[in-house]
């Protein structure tokens, strides 16, 4: 068995393995064998490795005795090293006895003369303190702590001794207990004479009283406890004063009659009147004396703190102010809280609030000496301004509510109201520019109301665009409103004028933007009366290409050229429109704006009809000069003081030079249009469909090549504002009639068709 056993199988056995790592737990093969099994391989693995170890020593004899002999050297090498460690730790011990006693009685000697140090450093500090307190010169220094230059050396004198003191522990020392308690007594005396003099300094804003006092402290060393203590002092005084400028039961103490005894106390006739005259004389008192002496105060304080180079106490100004706002705001809301009277007082004359602040800013910052930054902070006044401002936008909305809750419109004297409300407003807020700007903006929000109230009631539909009877009811009734617009309008601009020099300039564009919105609503109220307006005038406008006069070949003898008589219906037409639905408009500004459109459009229209007609006799262009002529009259009711020139320059330069082509024949008027090209002069569009009128049948005008009727020419005309695509919808009969003319091979084209030729080259220009 042993045979078949070697080192490598040893290894692998799974029985082994428990034996060769420590760690491993008992295994299932070891759980399968037996006890005999068990030790009959262990004994056949100790033969493998007795067979082994034999066999590295026979091996491997020679390294192992050599071994052997340098283990022999080493130890003999050991024995004489430890020989020489002893020596050498008898001589350790030889010289260490030489060297600590000597250290000892050095030790001994220095604790010796430190002790001696000390006690001679305390007895020069006792000497010192007996020379400082017991002479004659400290004591009369505070004697004499009138004068300023004595305190502030007594006050040097006590710092030195109070450090003295405190440097050194001199507790149990009987000869200097009663100095300890002398130091703490003239301490207190000259803080106490500084203070003083510090408090009387500032009420006197005496500069060199409150220096003094500043060293006095400073050389104490006790600054910035004086500084927090007379911060402390000015904070309660403003305390005090404000709480009682606030409390309801002292203001209407002096009010109030005494009844007998049992019997509850009775207000006067006119108590209400007097306490709140009371309470405002308090608040004014509270803010211009109180709060303002103090600041004042604080301000010298700190310039004269940053005068001795203590700029720690840079900013102390603007943080007692800081302080003032935070405890004013405390007790305002505490005490509007707590008395009903007071919290309606400070809310509903809010602006007279703000200006007492206000007041008091204004005077701290216009002191030639002004150190502090003194803003309002909105916290304090918020509460107040948040009601004030929704009474005030209560007070603008409810009577635009009201006025319009009957069927009826409203009254030129509900608006007057109104009007009085909007200039009660807006001066009472005066005061502040915020304040003025919100109130500015809840202004635009009763103008933007009352334009909705106005756009809710107006009349649309049939019976407020028709133009051919009279004037409807639904119609007056738009009439109305917008002249209420205007009314409104113009009022409150009136206003706004008054109060330019102190309205904020963004309140006003506030107010002028929603007073624009009643221009615009009356713009929308004539709108459909002007789209009507438009529509009529086009529909008279086409009736021109019925008129056989421009048809005719000769001039009837005997017979002036005048007008047409579309455009007399025109005149006639447009007379009518402005006298009977224009005229009632009060806001003419509006209503000229709104007829400049209609104006220009009317020109846009006729001259295009007037290029359009075919065929145009000699006396026909004649007529049309004249109709020309007569279109600027026609026009004179819509436009400002009858001048066409408010109307559009571009429309207007069209009618006069288009005018003066049809005078000329063709070539000129094709030569005038290619030498003003790109001035502002008749479109080569234009032209064009003029020179239709005089060519042959061949050659068909734009719209009867397209299958189209003139209305629908106009329509696309409309549609298509550039020049270049209006002028391309004219080339397309020009190519057509030469395509027509080569198919028939004629020789020659009508003397027109090169012209149109030449304008068709210019394209857009």
């Amino acid at each position: 068995m042993s045979e078949t056993l070697d080192l490598q199988s040893i290894e692998n056995d799974e029985f082994f393995r428990q034996f060769l790592a420590p760690e491993s737990k008992q295994n299932d093969a070891t759980k399968l064998l037996t006890v005999a099994q068990q030790l009959k391989k262990l004994t056949e693995a100790l033969e493998v490795l007795d067979t082994e170890i034999h066999k590295q020593v026979l091996t491997n004899h020679e390294d192992l005795l050599s071994q052997v002999t340098w283990v022999e050297k080493i130890e003999g090498v050991l024995s004489i090293m430890h020989t020489h460690v002893q020596s050498l730790l008898s001589a350790v011990e030889r010289l260490r006895s030489k060297i600590v006693e000597p250290f000892n009685r050095i030790e001994a000697q220095t604790l010796i003369l430190t002790r001696l140090h000390e006690t001679t450093d305390l007895l020069r500090r006792v000497g010192r303190v007996q020379h400082l307190l017991h002479s004659q010169k400290l004591y009369s220094q505070i004697s004499n702590a009138t004068q300023s230059s004595d305190m502030i050396k007594a006050a040097k004198s006590l710092h030195e001794l109070e450090q003295l003191m405190s440097d050194t522990d001199l507790g149990g020392l009987d000869i200097v207990a009663d100095d300890q308690q002398a130091v703490k007594t003239l301490k207190a005396s000259v803080q106490r004479v500084a203070t003083h003099s510090l408090t009387q300094g500032l009420q006197q804003s005496d500069s060199r009283q409150v220096g003094t006092a500043i060293q006095v402290f400073e050389n104490l060393v006790m600054l910035r406890k004086a500084v927090e203590k007379t911060e402390e002092t000015a904070l309660g005084d403003i305390e005090r004063v404000a709480r009682e400028a606030l409390d309801i039961s002292v203001l209407s103490s002096q009010d109030i009659k005494r009844g007998a005894p049992g019997r509850a106390a009775i207000p006067s006739p006119g108590t209400t009147t007097n306490v709140r005259t009371r309470l405002w004389e308090n608040l004014d008192r509270l803010f211009q004396e109180t709060v303002y002496t103090q600041c004042v105060q604080i301000e010298l304080l700190e310039r004269i703190l940053l005068e001795h180079h203590t700029s720690e106490f840079s900013g102390f100004s603007s943080s007692f102010w800081d302080k003032v706002t935070a405890l004013l705001s405390k007790i305002l809301i505490e005490r509007s809280q707590g008395s009903t009277f007071i919290k309606q007082a400070l809310e509903g004359e809010y602006p007279k609030f703000l200006r007492v602040f206000l007041d008091l800013k204004k005077r701290l910052k216009e002191r030639p000496q002004a150190m502090g930054t003194y803003t309002i902070s909105r916290d304090i006044l918020q509460p107040f301004e948040n009601a004030y401002l929704s009474r005030s936008i209560s007070r603008l909305l409810d009577p635009v509510h009201t006025m319009f809750s009957a069927d009826s419109s409203p009254s030129q004297d509900e608006i007057d109201s109104l009007i009085r409300t909007v200039t009660s407003e807006l001066s009472v807020s005066l005061v502040d520019e915020s304040l003025s700007t919100v109130v500015a903006k809840n202004v635009g929000k009763a103008v933007r109301l009352f334009c909705l109230k106005c756009e809710q009631g107006l009349i649309t539909g049939g019976e407020a665009s028709q133009v051919i009877d009279a004037m409807t009811p639904g119609q007056q009734t738009n009439v109305n409103l917008a002249n209420l617009l205007y009314y409104l309008a113009s009022q409150i601009s009136r206003v706004v004028a008054n109060l330019a020099a102190s309205l904020p300039g963004e309140g006003a564009s506030v107010i002028a933007a929603a007073l624009e919105e009643t221009n615009t609503l009356t713009k929308n109220i004539l709108a459909p009366l002007m789209g009507s307006i438009t529509d009529a005038i086009e529909s008279i406008i086409l009736t021109m290409h019925d008129d056989p006069d421009f048809r005719e070949t000769s001039s009837p003898l005997g017979r002036e050229i005048s007008c047409s008589l579309y455009m007399r219906e025109l005149q006639g037409f447009i007379l009518r429109s402005v006298t009977t639905f224009l005229s009632s408009y009060k806001n003419q500004v509006t209503v000229a704006e709104s007829c400049n459109t209609v104006a220009s459009r009317c020109i846009e229209l006729f001259v295009r009809h007037a290029c359009l007609i075919r065929p145009l006799t000699d006396y026909g262009r004649a007529k049309l000069i004249v109709d020309f002529s007569q279109m600027e009259a026609a026009l004179g009711p819509l436009c400002r003081g009858g001048h066409l020139g408010f109307l559009e320059q571009q429309q207007y330069r069209t009618l006069r030079a288009l005018k003066a082509l049809l005078a000329l024949g063709p070539e000129k008027m094709v030569e005038r249009v290619v030498e003003m090209r790109g001035e502002g002069g008749v479109p080569a569009s234009l032209v064009l469909l003029h020179l239709f009128s005089g060519a042959p049948p061949e050659l068909q005008s734009p719209h009867q090549s397209a299958g189209w009727s003139i209305n629908r020419l106009s329509q696309w005309i409309d549609g298509h504002p550039r020049e270049e695509d209006r002028v391309a919808l004219s080339s397309g009969p020009l190519q057509k009639y030469e395509a027509t003319i080569r198919q028939r091979g004629m020789k020659n084209f009508h003397p027109l068709f090169p012209l149109m030729m030449k304008l068709t080259s210019l394209g857009g220009k």
